[in-house]
């Protein structure tokens, strides 16, 4: 089998969300599957160790596709001509977009959530006519449609119901860290602190939980920090403002994007992991952080709940206070926060990165017919 794979969010030393799910996959898929062949679609440079072994030809169809009129040309234009030069039987798409042309024959499509209809406000014009116009378009064009939860299946049947007969629920994994070394984070004179993880946008509910952090220290008085985690990305304006009004403000580490083993350690140290997102399509900070024994507060709609199981404690992310009082739980209950973490790591191992990759190719080929 000959599979040209969109490897767009494969980019070096800026792995999230969607490339961590390209990466984990793709990966075990290669190093399965020495018989097939993988096209490798990039739209820049790319690190050697995203080539994942010799069955691999990385490829870079140019200009960088960030922009819809580049999204257009390099799923309608670039990626059928790769598709022909190269023979291919199947195109993968992991990042939710897909070609329209005829040239592309078979097409297996990766949706993660339909965030765009429900918070539509949170995404840029030009991005969002995108989505309003082709998105339709990719779910009716698709052979068949892996979503990360059921949570994301069941509203993608619901705007879409005529995807119904085509769509398989394949949960992401979860990392094992068992090689990763584990040092003490000294970078701040601090002992205790909560952590939040993800690029900061309107989407990761940051303003409550800034607010959420304030009640907490208010009602406590303790010297508990909170550690922000991620990049700047887009719309932070409200978040950086309600930041410069806290009382605590001084309480508040905003510590920019990390690589994989520093974000690991400051997860692993922290008393722990607070992910009150609005909208996700999974969480995989939740199953993460459970893997490490941190307990997780986590929000109780989309798919947080349906991937916490039962292991987490769960807040209305609107609702500041309740962030606020799971925290202040949290802090002050030893035995609450141990048997969250028994219950979380239990929950992790419902997760499996080898799995998910095994049900994906099982549908590549399903779908190729090979």
């Amino acid at each position: 089998m000959r599979i040209l794979v969109n490897t767009r969010f494969l980019i070096p030393d800026k792995l999230e969300g969607i490339g961590l799910h390209s990466y984990e996959i793709l990966k075990r898929i290669v190093r399965d599957h020495p018989e097939d062949h993988f096209i490798f679609c990039f739209d820049r440079s790319y690190s050697k160790d995203h080539v994942f072994g010799p069955n691999v030809t990385p490829v870079i169809l140019s200009p960088p596709a960030r922009h819809p009129v580049l999204f257009y040309w390099w799923f309608e234009r670039m990626i059928p001509r790769a598709f022909k030069r190269h023979q291919a039987d199947l195109f993968y798409s992991p990042d939710g977009f897909l070609s329209l042309s005829k040239t592309v024959l078979k097409s297996l499509l990766v949706i993660h959530d339909l965030a765009y209809l429900h918070y539509p406000d949170q995404i840029k014009w030009s991005e969002r006519q995108y989505y309003r116009h082709f998105m339709p378009k990719f779910i009716a064009r698709a052979d068949h449609i892996v979503t990360v939860s059921k949570t994301t299946q069941h509203d993608l049947i619901t705007h879409f119901p005529n995807s119904r007969s085509k769509t398989s629920v394949v949960y992401n994994g979860v990392r094992d860290f068992t090689d990763f070394d584990f040092v003490a984070d000294n970078s701040l004179d601090e002992t205790r602190y909560f952590i939040a993880l993800g690029a900061i946008h309107p989407r990761k509910n940051i303003t409550n939980l800034l607010l959420a952090f304030d009640q907490f220290k208010m009602k406590t008085d303790n010297d508990i920090k909170l550690k922000l985690v991620g990049r700047m990305a887009w719309k932070v304006h409200e978040i950086q403002a309600t930041l410069q009004q806290m009382k605590h403000q001084e309480d508040v580490h905003l510590t920019g994007y990390v690589d994989n083993h520093a974000m690991i350690n400051l997860m692993r140290g922290s008393l722990g992991l607070v992910y009150v997102s609005l909208f996700e399509g999974f969480g995989l900070p939740i199953v993460e952080a459970m893997k490490l024994g941190v307990p997780v507060i986590t929000s109780d709609r989309s798919s947080m709940k349906e991937v916490a199981g039962g292991a987490a404690l769960l807040v209305d992310p609107m609702a500041p206070v309740t962030i606020a009082d799971a925290m202040a739980r949290l802090s002050q209950n030893k035995d609450l926060a141990e048997k969250l973490q028994g219950q979380g790591y239990k929950r992790s191992k419902a997760f499996s990165w080898d799995k998910s990759a095994r049900e994906i190719y099982g549908l590549m080929k399903e779908v190729a017919n090979l």
